[in-house]
């Protein structure tokens, strides 16, 4: 019997074009030889608990999702997409800035990936303790700069790319007052033991997406300029990050 394997994508990606995510699925299958289903999701804690709980052979997760998927399910990342970090900005109401009064109410997303994390060693570096801040979970990204500019939080920690989505008028009611640029954090590629003996394989095909004019093509749908290797070293600091 043909082995079944099945691929899983961080919900975010595929909230920006899931049709992208379709066609890599096919062009590995077809690169690799293999049938693979893609089943996707629309909720980050969902997706993350179907992975962990088993049955998925590769995924493109999150750096928090990657973690786990490593740790407690012996996944191997393999690559990831070519000088594209996950970063976070800390962002206020445009012209009040980070009010001295405390606690200091800081709206994220969740505490479940990392730009909570990233966002937490900015409130370090403007040197005020955690002690002194409540924290409000939005959801995503998007109710969480609302959540400041509704007035609901004094900051807030914005994933660099959402910022880059929000509309103009949202981005001038709002000010960065400051951003990691760690480039430590990445969604990346992730190869489960059941495919274990073909991780050289999969990096191989991914990483020469774009010296192949079909994959170059899906390379472009989903905006990347390509893949390059990782190893699970690339983690080693994330998960000090989180510890």
């Amino acid at each position: 019997m043909h082995t079944k394997y099945r691929l899983s994508v961080c919900p975010h990606d595929t909230a920006k074009n899931l049709a992208g995510w379709f066609l890599i699925n096919t062009y590995l299958q077809r690169k690799l030889g293999l049938a693979m289903r893609f089943d996707p999701f629309d909720n980050f804690n969902v997706e993350r608990e179907r992975v962990l709980a088993g049955g998925y052979h590769l995924v493109y997760a999150n750096p928090f999702s990657a973690l786990k998927y490593v740790h407690e399910r012996g996944f191997v990342p393999v690559a990831r997409p070519t000088g594209v970090y996950d970063e976070t900005m800390l962002v206020a109401r445009r012209g009040v800035g980070v009010p001295a009064t405390r606690p200091l109410k800081v709206s994220s997303a969740t505490d479940k990936l990392i730009v909570h994390f990233l966002g937490l060693t900015l409130l370090n570096k403007l040197q005020i303790p955690l002690a002194d801040c409540t924290f409000q979970m939005a959801g995503n990204h998007l109710k969480a700069a609302q959540a400041v500019l509704g007035g609901q939080a004094d900051v807030g920690f914005v994933f660099n790319e959402t910022w880059h989505g929000l509309s103009a008028s949202t981005r001038e009611s709002l000010e960065i007052v400051t951003a990691t640029e760690s480039r430590m954090a990445s969604h990346c590629f992730c190869v489960g033991p059941e495919l274990a003996e073909r991780i050289d394989e999969v990096r191989e095909v991914l990483c020469g997406m774009g010296a192949d004019p079909s994959g170059k093509k899906i390379l472009d749908d989903l905006r990347f300029s390509g893949f390059e290797p990782m190893d699970t070293a690339a983690l080693d600091t994330l998960a000090t990050l989180v510890g």
